[in-house]
Parts: structure tokens; sequence; C-alpha cells
């Protein structure tokens, strides 16, 4: 069963959410936005409104909140704006129940919340327990393109005296997914840990639902080495380990202890048919060696549309001078390699020049491709702007991909340092 989305809009002025009516006259003129009903009930504003091709119904309310200090920072703020968000005693709560599609309703969400509160300090999303730019809010709400699946959740790490991590989601369950667990990682290892739970909620954001003990191909550990994951519910999970340990029975008491479920791999195939699973541990050596993990062809073209769409931060990086560019470009595997599934090589190449055209680059490779026999390491070519499916600017004081491009708006003298 899905739970309601919570995300909650600091204001600039306390004034700017106390007069129901204005917010809603806010509302209703926003762009991109089609307002079906509206009205008050309890104090709350209830409205039902068609975004982003589908339907929604979002209740508000202004409410006294104090922000908690173990919700995650996801973007950069300036000191002063920060300092105001901490010490902020009032906010506007929305609650609305996503859809099918989850990056299309948090979507939505974002759109409603800033139509509803252009003028604000930050965004609290409190099912995910994240604290957003309120330049990136709007960003967003004015994209075309949905946000990065990542915006959906939060990967927590708890330690323990003993050098124990417990890492666990927060967020999913507002999408009907079970949130995800590893019980058994370390000091050592729990950053590699991270992105195999991260990529993983990714890649169910995108499912209809993967069952208990199903496997899931992931990624390539290697060229022998395949990581196929599986997930198994906390109570069978939990069972596999002393009751004291971190994340253990006895950490069950107040929390986490409804839908979730805790990852295992499957070693092989052999290991599958017999229902073998076991610890992700099994596999630190290679995680930790840059592995391989797998896009589907839906979040590669949303990245590529959003690089796109904001093509332009990357060339007045460029034209601003200062800064190391890197390009990351879709070319078509050898024919060998080639099926509906792994049409194209995804690689990271530096941006050398902008061609006179405004449609081309010069550009050279930085890494050895796994697909494409006839190129290497360090090779240079020319590309056209249609083939970018990402880039990232090297500034010196932040490193900027097209979801970060409101650090340019919000600090336009300290991308660069020629800038004046």
């Amino acid at each position: 069963m899905k739970e309601k989305s919570f995300m909650l809009g600091i204001p600039l002025e306390e004034k700017d959410i106390l007069n129901p009516n204005d917010v809603l006259d806010r509302l209703k003129g926003a762009e991109g936005i089609e307002i079906r009903t509206s009205f008050l009930e309890d104090g709350k504003m209830v409205v039902q409104a068609d975004v982003l091709g589908d339907t929604y119904t979002m209740e508000a309310w202004p409410e006294e909140f104090t922000v908690p200090e173990f919700y995650r920072v996801q973007h950069i703020f300036p000191d002063l704006d920060f300092k105001a968000l901490k010490t902020a005693k009032c906010v506007l709560v929305t609650s609305m129940e996503f859809g099918d599609d989850p990056l299309a309703s948090y979507h939505a969400q974002l759109k409603l919340l800033d139509a509803m509160l252009p003028d604000k300090l930050g965004v609290l999303d409190d099912s995910s327990e994240k604290i957003l730019s309120p330049m990136w809010v709007s960003l967003q709400a004015a994209s075309q393109i949905h946000p990065s699946p990542n915006y959906i959740f939060t990967v927590q790490a708890v330690g323990g005296e003993d050098g124990r991590v417990w890492l666990h989601t927060h967020g999913l369950s507002r999408c009907g997914i079970t949130e995800l667990e590893i019980i058994d990682s370390n000091a050592n290892t729990y950053q590699s840990h991270y992105h195999v739970i991260s990529n993983l909620a990714s890649r169910l954001l995108e499912m209809e639902r993967l069952e208990p003990k199903a496997p899931l191909f992931l990624g390539r550990l290697s060229n022998r080495v395949d990581l196929v994951v599986t997930l198994v519910p906390w109570k069978e999970a939990v069972s596999l380990y002393d009751n004291n340990m971190l994340g253990g029975l006895n950490d069950r008491q107040e929390g986490h202890n409804g839908d979730t479920s805790c990852i295992f791999v499957y070693k092989n195939e052999r290991a599958f048919k017999k229902g073998k699973y076991q610890p992700v541990s099994i596999h630190d050596k290679l995680l930790a060696e840059n592995p391989l993990y797998w896009l589907s062809n839906e979040e590669t073209d949303r990245m590529k549309a959003l690089a796109a769409e904001r093509i332009s931060y990357m060339t007045r990086a460029w034209k601003d001078g200062n800064v190391q560019i890197l390009i990351k470009v879709g070319l078509q595997v050898d024919p060998q390699y080639r099926d509906e599934t792994n049409e194209r090589e995804h690689i990271w190449f530096e941006l050398l020049d902008l061609c006179e055209d405004g449609t081309h680059f010069e550009a050279r490779l930085t890494q050895e491709p796994y697909y494409i026999a006839g190129l290497h390491e360090g090779a240079t070519g020319r590309y056209g702007f249609e083939e970018i499916t990402d880039w990232l600017i090297f500034a010196p004081e932040y490193r900027i991909s097209p979801d970060d491009v409101y650090l340019m708006e919000a600090f336009p003298t300290a991308y660069n340092d020629e800038l004046n």
C-alpha cells in the first residue's frame, strides 16, 4: 500500500502561506497546471489538478515545523539563506498520493508546491528526509524532463560502535515499493554498498514489481562476474543475524518493521536454482573496482533529454573559460555486441573545442570502450550535439551536471573565477 508523499515549503515570508485564498490564487494562475476543483476543508486546501498529463489530488496547509537535524542537505545553499531555513518555524505542508508513474508524480508535486509558494527558502521532502534548494525546485518545476530517480529516495547509513553500518532507504514506500536495506556493511564497504542499494532503488522505480527471491541483473562486476541481486523480506533476513546486531531484530521495535526488504545476491545461476542467496559482501573486492551498473533505456533517454534541455549552461561555461568539461557520448557498439538492450555505449570525452556551426564539438576520449574495438582512450574526434547523453562542468569550486545548473544561478560568480 502506498504511503502519501509529503513535501514542505519554507516561505521567504510567513504571511505568504497564512491566507489560503492567496495560495490558491497563485496556483490557479500557474502555467501547465489546470485546476479541476479546489476548496477548504477543516483548515486544509484540497485541490484536484491536471499536471503533466495526469490528475492528482493534493492537500495543503500551514503548520509550525522545525527542520530536523538528520535531514540530508541535497543541495548547496548560500550561508545566510541556509541559516534562515534552519531557524524557520512555519511551513506549507503538501500531501499527495502518487500515481502509477513515480517520477511523474514527484515532478507534479514539485510543480504544484512551486506554484503555491514561488518565494521560498527551501523545500523539505519529508518522505525522503531531504532538504532541496528553492532554485533547484523552481528550475525542475519549469522543466519538461522528470527529475532523477535518486530524488525519490534517500539512503541513510547508520553506524555502530563495532564498525558495522546499516544502510536503509526512505521514500520508496510512497511509490508502493518496498524500502531497501543492506545490514551487513561496515566502515570500509558501505560506500560501494551504497551504490548497490541506490542503483537497485532506481531500477525498481521503473518496474512493475520484483518478487521476493527473484533474480535481477544489476550490473557487471568484471568480464566474468555479473551482479545479480534479490530481495529478502526483513523478517527472514534478520533471522540470519544476531538479534542484537545493528539492524537486527532488536532494532525493529519502533521502526523499519513495515514493508522493507534486505538485498542479497546470487553468486551464479546454480546458486539461484538452489535458492542459495548470499550477502552482498561476498562481492566486496569487485565492488570496490569500479563496477558497471546497468541503466535502462528510459533512464538513458531521460538523462539525454535533460542534457539537451540545459545544453546552453554547458556552452556558456565553456565560453566563459577556466573550466574543464566532460561530455558523455552515445556511440553505436560493434555488431557482435549489439542487441535491443545494448545498442550504444555511453562513454566520456574531454571537450577540446566548440565548433563554429554551434551543433558540433571536438573532444578526446578519456576511457577505453568495452564494445567498440576501433576506438581507444586518447582518440580525438568531432561529434554532434545530438549524440550527447550527459555532460559535467568542472569549475574551480563546483562540479556541475545538468541537474546542478541551479548552482550557476544561485552562485553566478562562484562557478567561475573569471566571472564578474
